[in-house]
């Protein structure tokens, strides 16, 4: 898989026609079922754990080889100018997470865990539509291996 790099100033032009139909379709998706996203606050470290718990289900689902340490994640998002959590929810569950690092003008779209059975809702999307439109201003979004863009 490639590395997705969106170049903020074509979806400054283009806005989410920038991406596939399907990626377009599951954002609806998401707004359809109310999925709200929130950043999360370091004062309410419950919701960092229990996006931790998610995130260790979501590499054992995936038999990943390999964890990012709890205090390594609390440690970066302690500053948020290095990283921000964004947490999905759906009827006041956290059911959908994402980690961002972030220099001057880029950000780089770091961990992602998913509650299973919540992913009909597409919460993964409203997340990423979420950050995209929060940093519209930067140079690009590096998506890593997710494919959004035509």
């Amino acid at each position: 898989m490639t590395t997705q790099i969106i170049v903020m100033q074509e979806f400054r032009e283009l806005g989410y026609r920038l991406f596939k139909g399907s990626v377009r379709t599951d954002i609806r998706c998401a707004e359809k079922n109310q999925i709200t996203v929130h950043c999360y606050n370091k004062n309410n470290r419950s919701e960092l754990v229990f996006f931790y718990d998610l995130y260790i289900k979501t590499m054992k689902k995936v038999n990943a080889n390999y964890c990012i340490s709890l205090p390594l994640i609390e440690d970066l998002l302690n500053d948020e100018r290095n990283a921000e959590l964004y947490l999905a929810y759906y009827n006041g569950k956290i059911v959908s997470g994402s980690i961002i690092l972030k220099s001057k003008n880029n950000i780089f779209y770091w961990i992602n865990a998913s509650d299973s059975v919540s992913l009909k809702f597409k919460p993964n999307h409203k997340v990423l539509s979420h950050i995209i439109t929060k940093y519209s201003d930067i140079d690009y979004i590096n998506l890593g291996g997710h494919i959004m863009i035509h």
